[in-house]
């Protein structure tokens, strides 16, 4: 039988392999996603996350469930998550670079725990309170030193795409009430996938020859999107909100050297000193509760 501290390390081991998984999307973002329109790129990620879901949901389809009364709530996570939050970030990648835009955007942390404490008098801790503030300092000085690249635009997507992507993540927690993390993650794919197209079915047949597109929407949208979600939504059925977000913080981190090495962005000195400041701020934050 699984003990209390148990969950919480799974949790945590869940939440940091998503953001492992995400470190990925600056870089790739960064260096191929001009080549089509972010609702494009957004939209063939969740073809993709859909299809590998679908395909695990049918080996695995007696430890699914969903109540169906559920679903609209399913859906408006949806929308601020990979919908509305993830195109204003493909937007802003596009506009201020991988680097930057992540590290901004992260500040989602923040909101999603402020959210989570209105909605469902989460418990925030004085750890996670110092954590996440020392790990948003650290995420600070990591962008600080490109403030050249902060393009005003592109600045406003990566503040949107943060507000929206707390507010996703708080929802998700009201949406596993009514499903397990894969099934829920199915769905917001797929209602995702389902919206994007009615706006982006021209341009998908453009895309299909590009396969520098295709592979960057495979890695950051079926990887992304279902592998991560996954993983991101067990954590919060296990550990909560606050827990989670705190731990994905290690994305910008990582989410920087692998875009420095995709897509040749070269970071500041200040950003391998933000890199050490995060680290500190997410053992801070996680230190046994």
């Amino acid at each position: 039988m699984i003990k209390m501290n148990e969950y919480y390390i799974i949790g945590i081991m869940a939440a940091l392999s998503a953001s492992m998984i995400w470190s990925f999307a600056p870089g790739l973002i960064s260096k191929y996603g001009n080549k089509t329109k972010s609702t494009v790129l957004n939209t063939l990620r969740t073809y993709y996350a859909s299809l590998l879901l679908l395909i695990y949901i049918i080996f695995t389809l007696n430890n699914r469930w969903i109540l169906y009364e559920g679903i609209p709530i399913v859906v408006i996570s949806a929308f601020f998550g990979p919908l509305l939050g993830d195109t204003l970030y493909i937007k802003s990648i596009k506009r201020i670079g991988g680097g930057n835009a992540i590290s901004i955007s992260y500040t989602y942390i923040f909101f999603a725990q402020l959210y989570s404490f209105i909605l469902y008098n989460e418990k925030i801790t004085t750890l996670m309170i110092m954590g996440t503030f020392v790990s948003l300092l650290g995420i600070y000085i990591t962008y600080s030193g490109e403030k050249h690249r902060l393009l005003p635009r592109g600045l406003l997507y990566a503040i949107g795409t943060a507000l929206s992507w707390g507010m996703g993540a708080t929802l998700s927690k009201l949406a596993l009430m009514y499903g397990d993390p894969v099934t829920i993650a199915f769905v917001r794919n797929l209602s995702t996938a389902l919206i994007l197209s009615i706006f982006t079915y021209k341009y998908l047949p453009m895309t299909l020859k590009l396969k520098e597109i295709q592979l960057t929407a495979f890695i950051t949208g079926g990887l992304g999107f279902g592998v991560g979600m996954t993983l991101f939504l067990t954590a919060i059925s296990l550990v909560g909100v606050g827990a989670t977000v705190l731990a994905t913080s290690l994305t910008p981190v990582l989410g920087r050297i692998i875009a420095r090495l995709i897509a040749h962005e070269k970071p500041s000195k200040k950003a391998y000193l933000g890199t050490i400041i995060t680290s500190l701020g997410i053992f801070i934050g996680l230190y046994p509760i």
